[in-house]
């Protein structure tokens, strides 16, 4: 199964289950006044501005805060812009730079003094597309459920810049705007601490969840927020741990690597002028070398956060912060999918090679998905096909295809980039952490029988509508295990925290949902995990 580039950007941002959208729920039928700090809102709650357009010289800069409130009652009816990005068909939205907003939706009949518990939603797209307008995010079902549950709760929806307007990355950048899509982030659940009491949550029980690269967003926001941490709680969705591969900023300024490239091709000379000629650029030719430069990269994975020096965002690398444990004891659920890495490993898809080439061209698959693959020497390489050989029939599990460097090249990809940071998280965190880990195995009937379980194929059980019937009662089961962490910080009296002495997994399969050993793939994701390999994928 060949997918086209833009089919795979949908399929990455999980957008191939659209929801029927609707507007947030309100308290009444008459018109509701929300008063923020940044002004008065009526009746709808979309696009609110959670701080300054990042335009002119705020382009890159870390987000500045609204300071001035606004006069007289708005009405939000409709969502904010999007941030640049590429294109697509299902983005909900415009796109411009002026895309710091968010969104919030709460159960009809919520009284302003309700302290709802608080959920705070982030889209995944490998940090280089997303929005919280796509209409695959619409939290009705979840409210729904919610609601029937006796455990009702205000989502919200934040969009946080990606690509080059987020990550941008260089030692020419001021480190406290190194990663501005993260202080995004930061800025956005700040926002929710001074103003969600007014829609009747609580800011004392906000939790963060995301998927993938949002995922990943909100692990970093664990690992390196500053404290006071502005949430109690985070869910991580196949988290990227937090990031595929987490350069130092000064990487990107090397020839060949992005920062490079895009000086190359709007014509600003490299050096501490740079990022001033960058933010005078008109946006649209910025915006279309962006969208060029991430067409033209595999898995249009152009940028990753980076590692800056001291008053950065992530001053270390996330391995090195775990290890060191100077984060918040804040209750963590997150797990894997069976096959996460088929919706990244299209590019080796039916190549029909000769077994003689195969790791040729397994390793160039892997070479190419790193910032700097410098560090990939050649002990590093033929470690991971020690680990990864040819001809390994499990690799896919029960969506094993038959072709070799595919499943291959996925297998890899699942463990890597997913599996064995999910673990390295948890076997280094859960016995100061409240952790609850799953593995979901759940093919669902009607999907591409080639990506098996693939990446975010359990947000359409979660966000709905539900695919196929025959999911209905399992995807009840596993949207309450999240509703009940929200409200409870536990998913179910019969999930257990994660032990590290005797690790167990909660599997979520349709008529099979059971504690398992978290024991599969066990010897490649501890060699991935060995302080070499670390190194050498800068994680």
């Amino acid at each position: 199964m060949v997918l086209s580039s833009q089919l795979f950007i949908c399929l990455l941002a999980a957008r191939s289950f659209l929801g029927v959208f609707s507007t947030p729920t309100v308290a009444s039928s008459g018109s509701v006044d929300v008063t923020l700090k940044t002004g008065v809102f009526r009746d709808s709650w979309l696009g609110i501005p959670y701080a300054q357009s990042p335009e002119g010289s705020l382009r890159f800069k870390a987000p500045v805060p609204i300071t001035n409130a606004s006069t007289g009652v708005q009405y939000a009816y409709s969502f904010g812009d999007a941030c640049p990005q590429p294109a697509t068909s299902s983005i909900g939205a415009n796109i411009s730079e002026n895309c710091l907003n968010l969104n919030v939706w709460r159960p009809n009949g919520t009284s302003l003094d309700a302290k709802l518990p608080v959920l705070v939603w982030h889209y995944g797209g490998a940090y280089m597309i997303g929005a919280a307008s796509d209409p695959s995010y619409n939290p009705t079902r979840i409210i729904s459920q919610s609601v029937s549950m006796g455990k009702p709760l205000i989502f919200v929806s934040v969009n946080y810049r990606v690509n080059t307007f987020g990550f941008l990355a260089s030692s020419d950048i001021p480190p406290e705007d190194l990663n501005a899509g993260f202080w995004d982030i930061h800025a956005a659940l700040e926002f929710v601490q001074e103003n969600i009491a007014s829609f009747g949550g609580d800011p004392s029980k906000v939790t963060i969840w995301g998927q993938s690269a949002g995922a990943g967003a909100v692990e970093a926001q664990l690992l390196f927020t500053p404290t006071p941490a502005p949430f109690r709680a985070v869910i991580a969705d196949s988290s990227t741990g937090p990031m595929k591969n987490a350069p130092y900023a000064y990487q990107y300024d090397k020839p060949g690597e992005p920062y490079y490239r895009l000086l190359e091709a709007t014509n600003c000379t490299a050096g501490p002028t740079s990022v001033a000629c960058l933010q005078k650029l008109p946006y649209e030719v910025l915006a279309n070398i962006s969208n060029a430069m991430i067409d033209n990269t595999l898995n249009q994975q152009l940028w990753q956060p980076s590692i800056g020096p001291a008053g950065s965002f992530m001053p270390e690398r996330p391995s090195e912060r775990i290890l060191s444990g100077n984060f918040p004891n804040l209750p963590y659920l997150g797990g894997t999918n069976l096959n996460e890495g088929t919706l990244f490993s299209q590019s080796v898809f039916n190549l029909s090679l000769p077994s003689s080439e195969q790791t040729a061209a397994f390793d160039s698959f892997i070479e190419h998905l790193v910032i700097d693959n410098s560090t990939l020497t050649t002990s590093v390489m033929q470690g991971i096909d020690q680990y990864f050989p040819v001809n390994d029939t499990s690799y896919g599990g029960l969506y094993h295809t038959g072709d070799m460097l595919f499943d291959r090249s996925e297998a890899w990809y699942t463990d890597s980039m997913f599996l064995a940071p999910r673990r390295y998280l948890f076997e280094h965190t859960a016995s100061r952490l409240p952790m609850y880990s799953y593995y979901f195995t759940e093919y669902i009937p009607g999907n591409p029988i080639d990506l098996g379980v693939y990446h975010a194929s359990e947000l359409s059980l979660l966000f709905g509508p539900v695919p196929n019937p025959v999911e209905n009662t399992f995807a009840n089961q596993m949207l309450s295990y999240w509703i009940s962490f929200v409200n409870d910080l536990s998913p179910a009296d019969d999930w257990p925290k994660y032990d590290p002495s005797a690790p167990q997994v909660m599997q979520l399969m349709r008529d099979n949902v059971t504690l398992i050993p978290d024991d599969f793939s066990l010897n490649r994701t501890e060699y991935l995990s060995t302080p070499a390999l670390l190194n050498a994928f800068e994680k």
